[in-house]
């Protein structure tokens, strides 16, 4: 079985693209040939990765339309990517497998490839079946018809340079490709195709398959020997804050350092990981901090991590978020937001503390709880023992090569769609 990933970027690029990156090296270890087709490059390319817009001129010529096709209001709706490469080279391949989309990929190239091969698409954000957001937030409008869109880019100096609002036709044909192609849409949590099903109807059922990590980056280190080797105390409590961007309002830092700053009386030591402008400095002030910047090296990640005796992440809304999964993968008890898919790997009291978004109060109090509890290390522990048993490398392979097999042994009984009842996640 020969393999095609297709996704935005390499790994360097966004979580999305890690995971598919991630994929498509697994599965070549596992010695089922796969290429990662990537529109962006941000590292050197792996000896499997190949450029999704093909070379030289076709490259241009894609990047030029899909800029095009944003200024007039429909972002990648034109399936360039497949007219001017993919098309040449389906043939090599027994199926092909989407994940992010979003910026990079028309959807309409996914409907073209359904035609031909069997055709796979993760769906790590809500801009699969938006009109283009990738999380609504507080917007319902995708569960009828997105319009009048409130995350559109506000206009410049000229009114006639604001982009159109073309969601309502975006959102359309979004919902025309899941009804009426052969596309197996693969969701890493239960959350985000609950939210789906609010705006799709399938072809063919969704399923879950979560996300996973690799152990390898991450064996078991003593906490203390973890702190020695970053030069923090071992007698002080550390909590770690991370996201890509710190400032992003949907990752919720804010409610984070409120957090922080209540239990200055605990004298916790801050790690922040990510890009951390000014305005948060300021905010961290009369707390012990580290800024660690963006950490691209997993070992490094790891050994942070793993010197971290609290996760506090507080993200408005998320899939199934990597940096939750890699602080169980350290050992790491998470308190933060039950956000999206997050109750779907943290359950309250076993293996982390979470409660309702927003309620600042409640984190305040999570947090100090967590501080001060005897059993911390055993919820880590837990943490551990859930991550090995659903979101490790060897699972999430398994999970997929299966899936592989089933659908393409039943692409030719495709019957009227009900949706796939999913396992729980955690097993207890």
């Amino acid at each position: 079985m020969k393999i095609a990933i297709v996704s935005k970027s390499d790994r360097n690029g966004g979580g999305a693209s890690r995971v598919a990156e991630d994929l498509a090296t697994w599965l070549n270890d596992a010695g089922h040939p796969t290429d990662h087709f990537i529109a962006f490059n941000f590292k050197e390319p792996l000896s499997f990765q190949r450029h999704l817009y093909g070379e030289g001129r076709r490259y241009r010529l894609c990047e030029k339309i899909h800029r095009k096709t944003y200024e007039y209001g429909f972002p990648e709706l034109l399936p360039v990517e497949y007219w001017v490469n993919l098309s040449r080279v389906l043939n090599n391949y027994d199926i092909v497998h989407f994940h992010d989309l979003f910026t990079a990929i028309s959807p309409v190239t996914l409907a073209l490839t359904s035609r031909r091969k069997p055709t796979f698409f993760t769906v790590h954000d809500c801009s699969a079946f938006t009109g283009g957001c990738m999380y609504p937030m507080d917007c319902e409008k995708f569960t009828s018809h997105c319009h009048q869109c409130p995350q559109l880019p506000p206009a410049k100096k000229k009114e006639k340079d604001k982009i159109p609002d073309r969601t309502r036709e975006i959102q359309t044909i979004k919902r025309w490709i899941a009804a009426k192609f052969n596309i197996q849409y693969i969701f890493p949590s239960h959350w985000m195709v609950q939210q789906a099903q609010q705006a799709l109807n399938f072809k063919i059922s969704p399923t879950v398959i979560p996300n996973g990590l690799d152990l390898k980056f991450f064996p078991y280190i003593n906490k203390v020997e973890a702190k020695i080797s970053l030069s923090i105390p071992v007698n002080r409590k550390v909590v770690v804050i991370s996201a890509h961007v710190l400032n992003d309002p949907r990752k919720g830092v804010k409610y984070a350092i409120a957090a922080l700053q209540s239990v200055r009386d605990l004298s916790p030591f801050v790690l922040a990981v990510g890009i951390c402008n000014d305005e948060l400095k300021q905010a961290l002030e009369g707390l012990e901090f580290r800024e660690i910047g963006y950490i691209s090296d997993p070992n490094f990640l790891a050994q942070v991590y793993c010197a971290a005796d609290i996760m506090l992440f507080c993200s408005l809304a998320d899939n199934l978020p990597l940096t939750v999964m890699e602080a169980m993968a350290a050992s790491t008890p998470v308190v933060g937001f039950s956000t999206g898919g997050v109750p779907e790997m943290i359950q309250n009291g076993r293996n982390g503390m979470l409660v309702e978004p927003t309620n600042q109060e409640a984190l305040n109090q999570a947090l100090r709880q967590a501080l001060v509890s005897v059993d911390l290390e055993a919820i880590g522990q837990q943490a551990r023992k859930d991550f090995e048993n659903n979101f490790s490398r060897s699972v999430f392979l398994e999970r997929h090569l299966q899936l592989y097999q089933n659908f393409k042994h039943s692409l030719s009984k495709i019957s009227r769609p009900s949706v796939v009842e999913a396992e729980p996640v955690i097993n207890t």
